[in-house]
């Protein structure tokens, strides 16, 4: 059963960065190196029930260039954690932020919009893993390369390991448009980073 302490756990798994290089070097065709950055950080401005992080995702040779950037909120509500989804209003004022946190000092509530339907139900297992799934329906939309999608994501997370599968499909058709064919992205945490109070 999961207790409102597991947001503190769960926001320290996910803190950190992460890298797929097994999984690229082991099936090169379908999976490219990427990174993940994910960095907990407080400014007064944001709500201070649970924990906020930023999250960079790029491949591994353009950690400069993220192709995602977002900004997580977790916190506990009745016998689950959720994990609200923002985007960030001015993107890329804030890149590199998650290796290089001084950034996250000037980032203010302000500077954030909640992205509606992409709210995250996470849930903890028998193995002791924590496993995430989308609000149903398909209300979570994504725009990419001028076609509209609904997302479709889920993960599971460990002290060392992270698996995440996102993918965009079409509202009509419930066709994939875009995301992974091979299933979900195997990350490994190389380096942990503290949480911020």
């Amino acid at each position: 059963m999961i207790r409102p302490s597991d947001v503190d756990l769960l926001s320290q798994w996910m803190s950190g960065d992460f890298s797929n290089l097994d999984q690229a070097m082991e099936n090169p065709p379908f999976f490219a190196h990427i990174k993940v950055a994910i960095r907990s950080f407080y400014h007064p401005t944001f709500p201070e029930l649970g924990r906020w992080l930023y999250l960079e995702q790029a491949y591994s040779y353009a950690l400069e260039k993220p192709y995602r950037t977002a900004v997580f909120h977790l916190y506990f509500n009745d016998d689950h954690i959720v994990l609200d989804n923002y985007k960030l209003i001015d993107a890329p004022n804030f890149i590199g932020a998650a290796r290089h946190p001084e950034k996250l000092r000037n980032l203010t509530y302000n500077g954030v919009e909640k992205l509606p339907g992409c709210s995250i139900k996470v849930e903890l297992t028998a193995k002791g893993t924590f496993i995430g799934k989308i609000e149903p329906g398909k209300k979570c939309i994504v725009f990419r390369d001028g076609k509209e999608s609904y997302l479709q994501n889920e993960f599971e997370i460990s002290e060392t390991r992270y698996t995440s599968l996102d993918r965009g499909l079409d509202p009509k058709t419930d066709r994939r448009i875009w995301g992974s064919i091979a299933g979900p992205f195997e990350f490994v945490k190389v380096t942990g980073y503290p949480l911020v109070n």
